[in-house]
């Protein structure tokens, strides 16, 4: 048997998710390849990255595919195969075989399993045969099934697409539109149709963002939780239904028993994050969404003790390593900071945030893990505002979820 820092990783897409995987690996003696087509995005700026010659840089696509089978075959072990977002998610299913034959992939990324969670309307309709409490949710096929779900939902409520990183761009890097009556919410089904998309329509569970807590779990080859974290989300980048900017470590044992439940119930192998909100008028936890890769806050678990990345990375390459599970370490802060300040100056102009609270709750560096930046990796300290500006210089908006 191979040690597993013996086999090398591959991330595709370097955004801060993507480094969160490479700093977990790397400070553990793991060679980690990364690759982004993206070639201001900050992992590629980062110590923990060996950029491969001629495929650092592709796209998804057959010179990829390619690339990727000759360096695996190039190296002393088989690299383990990690993606970081949703556009290299459908390149790896499409060529999972191939792939298989080269690289070590989590069982999540088969094409049975991804399909179930990239689609909205087939996980949903899943999660509703398991009887896992989630808001109400209608998957209209026609005008007057849409019509008809629009009566029964309480607005304000959400329009979403059924593939929603295939529709960012139309969006303009929104993951869904918010609706304040019936006729609105029929108009945008209507829109999505024409786009050819299906779309879900579903209610809102009030509450502030602060009612947000997330899990990133790791489940073995069998579809058994082997590692899980739990944290509290305090502001997110769009407010209301954008990506964390601002997360706590917390441990919640309700949260972690029922991403437990519910990622075993779903058979789920690999690593994913979930996501609940604390529901008021019913006194309990609904999901809102199950990601199925390393989300955008994930460093947030290596900087609270949790090598949910190690874990993986060991029982992938055949080596077992003890499961983790209540051990972290609560009160570590995580920050994506840009979009963090434009997240405070929102709740700033709704009065919601005071002068003070910017200063000690977005400002404060304290106990504090920035997502994009860190000292001890220097080179991300110059990638990470060439990144910013590059995107505001394109008008590529801040959808970094899509490809974190």
């Amino acid at each position: 048997m191979t040690a597993p820092e013996k086999h090398p990783a591959i991330i595709l897409t370097l955004s801060p998710t993507g480094l969160a995987v490479a700093r977990a690996l790397g400070e553990r003696g793991v060679t980690v390849y990364g690759i982004d087509s993206n070639r201001s995005e900050v992992g590629h700026f980062s110590r923990w990255v060996k950029r491969p010659p001629k495929i650092g840089h592709l796209p998804a696509g057959e010179k990829l595919l390619d690339g990727i089978c000759r360096l695996a075959q190039s190296l002393p072990s088989a690299p383990v195969l990690y993606v970081a977002g949703d556009p290299y998610i459908d390149f790896v299913c499409q060529h999972h075989e191939k792939l298989r034959a080269h690289c070590i992939l989590p069982g999540s990324m088969c094409p049975e399993i991804a399909s179930l969670f990239l689609n909205k309307e087939s996980f949903y309709r899943r999660c509703q045969d398991l009887d896992i409490a989630m808001p109400s949710t209608f998957f209209p096929r026609s005008l007057e099934e849409a019509e008809e779900a629009a009566t029964k939902l309480r607005y304000p409520a959400i329009v979403k697409p059924t593939h929603g990183h295939l529709f960012r761009k139309k969006l303009e890097g929104k993951k869904l539109i918010e609706v304040e009556n019936a006729g609105e919410m029929v108009t945008w089904w209507e829109r999505f149709q024409k786009w050819g998309g299906d779309s879900v329509l579903q209610e809102i569970i009030p509450g502030p963002e602060s009612n947000i807590f997330v899990a990133a779990v790791y489940s073995n080859g069998e579809a058994k939780t082997h590692t899980l974290f739990t944290a509290h989300k305090m502001r997110q980048y769009p407010p209301v239904y954008g990506s964390g900017s601002y997360m706590e470590s917390r441990w919640s044992e309700e949260v972690a028993t029922l991403s437990k439940e519910i990622v075993e119930s779903l058979e789920y192998p690999g690593i994913c994050g979930t996501e609940f909100k604390w529901d008021a008028r019913d006194e309990q936890w609904k999901l809102i969404e199950i990601n199925p890769r390393p989300t955008l806050w994930f460093d947030l678990v290596r900087a609270s003790g949790v090598p949910l990345f190690w874990n993986a990375h060991s029982d992938l390459s055949g080596n077992a390593v003890p499961p983790t599970y209540g051990s972290q370490k609560d009160g570590v802060r995580w920050q994506l900071l840009a979009r963090d300040i434009a997240s405070a100056m929102h709740f700033m102009a709704k009065g919601d945030l005071s002068v003070l609270e910017l200063f000690s709750k977005v400002l404060n560096p304290k106990r504090k893990n920035y997502a994009a930046t860190a000292f001890s990796d220097p080179g991300t300290l110059i990638g990470a505002p060439l990144n910013i500006a590059a995107k505001l210089f394109t008008h590529r908006g801040e959808d970094e979820e899509e490809g974190s």
